[in-house]
């Protein structure tokens, strides 16, 4: 795979958030004594929607959620409109379709019969892989992935307290998707099992302003 050069001058895109707060928060990808592996904030995150399958009313909740992440982060989220590509963790990181960029997250759906990933209580999953910059072993997360399970999602949507959790799932996953790992404290929204929290923690805030202020990919 040829790695892509980055798109843009090295200056950041968004804005740096203050982790003012303390919490529980980890990241899915970092050594002993290192930085976690993050997105380049100094580009955009741009997302797209397979919306095959889609719920009826989920899309505003896609799109709070996108916003919820980018103020916690800092980071500018893009959404391009829709795909035709399934969402799928088998993805190819670079495709055709979107250029010769890394491929944008997709956010798509499916059923614990089609996915065993969704089987239980779990009512998404997302994640980004992790690769090397264009210029020396700095990695950065690239081509994220966010699968909902539309029946659960479905169920959510008609309770009448459903929505905050369901856009919550969307938030937990998007956590995962630039680089938070779970926590073991139910009071964070990145706690493995949720049925309650609808907003994002102290933790989760830290977490997640040091998600957003990783390094700018140069020469």
């Amino acid at each position: 795979m040829t790695i892509p050069l980055p798109e843009g001058p090295a200056k950041l895109a968004g804005r740096v958030v203050d982790p003012a707060t303390s919490g529980s928060y980890e990241f899915l990808f970092q050594d002993n004594g290192q930085e976690p592996t993050r997105y380049d904030p100094c580009r955009p995150i741009s997302w797209v929607l397979s919306g095959d399958g889609m719920p009826q009313g989920a899309a505003p909740l896609l799109r709070a959620a996108a916003d919820r992440v980018s103020a916690a982060t800092g980071m500018v989220m893009i959404y391009e409109g829709t795909t035709e590509e399934p969402a799928s963790f088998d993805r190819a990181l670079i495709q055709e379709q979107y250029g010769s960029r890394f491929a944008p997250v997709v956010i798509g759906w499916s059923t614990a019969a089609q996915n065993s990933t969704l089987v239980g209580t779990v009512t998404g999953v997302g994640g980004s892989s992790a690769v090397n910059g264009a210029y020396g072993d700095q990695r950065y997360l690239r081509a994220g992935v966010i699968i909902l399970d539309s029946e659960d999602f479905s169920k959510l949507l008609a309770s009448p307290t459903g929505n905050g959790l369901a856009q919550a799932v969307v938030m937990h996953e998007w956590g995962h998707v630039v680089g938070l790992a779970h926590v073991e404290d139910p009071q964070e929204l990145m706690h493995a099992s949720n049925s309650t929290v609808t907003s994002w923690g102290p933790g989760d805030k830290a977490g997640l302003a040091i998600a957003g202020a990783g390094p700018c990919e140069d020469v």
